[in-house]
């Protein structure tokens, strides 16, 4: 892969909107709680990621290819976290 300036752009603004997700990610993980999440909104952004992914690929775009599988995972955690029975209280 040769990197132009339109490539590099775009894995650097991908690195940043990938890793948007992180700080809520590491909130729920500390805190153990998700109340406050949207589920549509992860389901959303999970869903709009995978399809950028494909995108990528038909494309043969890196950037888009990689940044979105990163957003995508980052966004399944959260939704799952979201999604997953909270403990029983002892």
């Amino acid at each position: 892969m040769q990197a132009d300036g339109a490539e590099i752009l775009g894995l650097i603004a991908g690195f940043i909107g990938a890793f948007a997700f992180a700080p809520q990610a590491i909130k729920i993980l500390r805190t153990r709680d998700a109340a406050d999440v949207s589920s549509l909104t992860y389901a959303m952004v999970l869903t709009g990621a995978v399809l950028w992914a494909g995108y990528g690929f038909w494309r043969g775009a890196p950037s888009i290819i990689l940044w979105n599988i990163v957003a995508a995972g980052l966004a399944a955690l959260v939704l799952a976290l979201k999604l997953r029975k909270p403990k029983a209280a002892v």
